[in-house]
């Protein structure tokens, strides 16, 4: 069941996609801060969230 849509899938999209360019515009130990847009983009994509399941929270209005 999809969970994750409108503002909430925009603001993933775009916070996942700055994080991963930190992977690129940092260096040292800080860039791998750059991974956490992984799951970001993967709940976009895939419009699931676990937590959100897990609180009751469903922003798609399908």
């Amino acid at each position: 069941m999809k969970n994750v849509g409108g503002f909430d899938l925009v603001f993933r999209i775009v916070a996942g996609l700055a994080l991963l360019s930190l992977l690129f515009l940092l260096e040292g130990g800080s860039k791998y801060i750059g991974l956490i847009g992984i799951p970001l983009l993967y709940t976009a994509l895939t419009q699931k969230c676990l937590m959100n399941r897990l609180l009751g929270i469903n922003s798609c209005k399908l």
